[in-house]
């Protein structure tokens, strides 16, 4: 009886015919950093064969290591490569959340929450998902919670549809957008608080392909400084004080020049005594 040969090659392979691997590239660093809403600093690195690769990969930084205040550590900050230049990796701002650590902090017993989620858009055309939550200072009704839900899409949507995302972010960021939602509904019902638990920047593109791409305007990041009352009245009393020295300065040199005039008149006087002197 004949053996089987296990070596023999299968019905349709061809004998002696290895499938070939595709060719691994040498992997290196590409340094990652951020925009210029954040000052362009590094986020860190990722490991790709082509630099080129990078782009729309994801990376999530703490805000409280951003902007280096200890305050901020309860919100991560989302970023999406957009650009590779000269080897290094460009991102654009594409997320705002806050950590659920952060969350059981605000929520306190005897007090309503009210939550949303909706899209809006930007002054660029842009789609955003934004998620608030409303803490009431005591406990509030059905109708109570539905007109603070309202009034908080109203408020938001007219604040979003003058602005970028990245000036957004920046302003909540900086409790702006919060603060203002705030004041608008607190005209219906007593709140504690007013969060923003997260903000995406929605991708362009068919269901094919999706891609994101920055958002941002020159015009959001031009620093206008308004002077403070204090550096007001700092100016205004160094202004008066410029003007006092001034003032003695004049004085001191109408002194001066009244003693010139008594120097001269004395001068003048002993020099007719001499001569009367002489005379005699």
């Amino acid at each position: 009886m004949a053996k089987e040969n296990k070596s023999a090659p299968k019905k349709g392979q061809k004998k002696g015919v290895k499938k070939a691997g595709k060719a691994k590239g040498k992997k290196k660093w590409v340094p990652i950093f951020a925009p210029k809403s954040f000052d362009g600093i590094p986020l860190g690195e990722t490991h790709v064969e082509n630099a080129d690769s990078a782009v729309g990969k994801s990376i999530t930084a703490n805000l409280m290591n951003l902007t280096g205040d200890m305050r901020k550590q309860g919100v991560e900050i989302r970023f999406d490569v957009v650009k590779v230049q000269e080897g290094k990796a460009y991102c654009a701002v594409t997320g705002y959340e806050l950590l659920p650590s952060m969350m059981k902090r605000i929520v306190r017993r005897g007090r309503s929450k009210v939550s949303d989620s909706f899209i809006v858009r930007t002054a660029t055309g842009r789609l955003v998902r934004i998620k608030p939550i409303i803490i009431t200072a005591n406990h509030a009704s059905g109708g109570a919670c539905t007109a603070m839900r309202l009034a908080t899409r109203q408020r938001i949507k007219q604040l979003i549809k003058s602005m970028s995302f990245d000036r957004l972010v920046q302003d909540l960021i900086n409790f702006k957008v919060q603060r203002a939602v705030k004041d608008e509904v607190n005209k219906t019902h007593p709140v504690k608080g007013v969060e923003i638990k997260a903000c995406f920047l929605l991708p362009e593109g068919t269901s094919e392909k999706r891609e994101i791409r920055e958002d941002s305007r020159e015009e959001d990041f031009v620093e206008v400084k308004e002077a403070s009352p204090e550096t007001e009245n700092e100016k205004e009393s160094l202004k008066s004080d410029d003007e006092g020295d001034d003032a003695a300065g004049d004085g001191e040199k109408a002194d001066d020049a009244s003693d010139d005039v008594i120097k001269e008149e004395t001068d003048a006087a002993s020099g007719e005594d001499d001569a009367k002197e002489e005379k005699a």
